[in-house]
C-alpha cells in the first residue's frame, strides 16, 4: 500500500468517526469521538498535502483542546458530591427532587443562622428581602386576625412574598426554643435561578407543597378551635 493511500484512508476514517460523533446521544461520546477524528485527520493535512495546511492543523488543534477542556469539565461535574451531615438532612427533608450538585450550589447561596427563642423574623405588612427555611426548631406565625400557626423543621418562611413580591401577611418569630434558620437573599437567589428553568420549576413545586401543608395545618387548627367552642356551648 502506497504512503499517500494511508493518509487518504486516515482522512476518510476520521470523517466516519465524525459521522459517528454526530449520531452519539451522550455528550461524552460525542466529544471523545470528535477528538479521535481530529487526531486521525492531522497526518493528511501535515504529510499528504504539499505544503502542509498549517491553518487547518491549527484549527484542528484548537477544536481538540476545546473538546478536551469540556471533557474535563464534564468529569468534574459528574463526580459524586459530598454533603455535610446537616446538608444531607436538609436535602432528605425537602430537596430530594433536585440533583445533589444543584442542591449544593443552591444551599451555598444561603447563610445559616443560629437564633435564640422568640426572635422576630418577619413583620406583617413589610417588604421582605429574604427567603428562609427552618433547619432545626420551629417558627411561630401570627396571622392578621390573631390565629397562630407553627412552621416546623423543614418549612419555609416568606416564600409567598418571594414568589409574589407582595408585602408580608403575618408576623413570624422563632419558637420557644432556639432555632437554626437558612436564609437566602431574595435578589441574589433570583439571579442564581436566572436561566435555570428546570431548577425554578422544581423550587416552585417545593414551595407549593409547603404552602399546601401550611393550609392543611390551618384548617386542622380552625377545626380544633370550632370543636372546642362547640363543646363549651354544649
Amino acid at each position: 500500500m502506497n504512503e499517500w493511500n494511508i493518509y487518504v484512508i486516515l482522512l476518510n476514517t476520521a470523517n466516519i468517526i465524525f459521522l459517528a460523533a454526530f449520531m452519539a446521544k451522550k455528550l461524552v461520546w460525542l466529544r471523545l469521538l470528535a477528538i479521535t477524528g481530529y487526531i486521525i485527520s492531522v497526518p493528511y493535512y501535515l504529510y499528504y498535502i504539499e505544503p502542509p495546511l498549517w491553518n487547518t492543523i491549527v484549527w484542528v488543534c484548537i477544536y481538540t483542546t476545546i473538546n478536551l477542556v469540556m471533557l474535563f469539565i464534564i468529569y468534574l461535574e459528574s463526580r459524586p458530591i459530598k454533603l455535610s451531615d446537616l446538608e444531607q438532612k436538609i436535602y432528605d427533608m425537602t430537596f430530594k427532587s433536585l440533583e445533589p450538585r444543584v442542591f449544593k450550589k443552591l444551599i451555598d447561596h444561603g447563610s445559616l443562622e443560629e437564633l435564640q427563642p422568640e426572635v422576630v423574623l418577619v413583620t406583617r405588612d413589610s417588604e421582605l428581602d429574604s427567603l428562609m427555611y427552618v433547619v432545626e426548631g420551629e417558627a411561630e406565625v401570627v396571622l392578621k386576625h390573631g390565629e397562630h400557626l407553627i412552621i416546623p423543621t423543614g418549612g419555609f418562611i416568606g416564600e409567598q412574598s418571594y414568589i409574589t413580591g407582595e408585602k408580608t401577611s403575618a408576623d413570624v418569630k422563632t419558637g420557644k426554643e432556639a432555632a437554626k434558620i437558612l436564609r437566602w437573599n431574595s435578589e441574589a437567589l433570583r439571579k442564581h435561578l436566572a436561566g435555570k428553568e428546570i431548577l425554578k420549576d422544581n423550587l416552585d413545586l417545593i414551595f407549593t407543597a409547603d404552602l399546601i401543608h401550611k393550609l392543611r395545618d390551618m384548617e386542622e387548627d380552625i377545626d380544633q378551635i370550632r370543636h372546642s367552642q362547640d363543646l363549651k356551648i354544649s
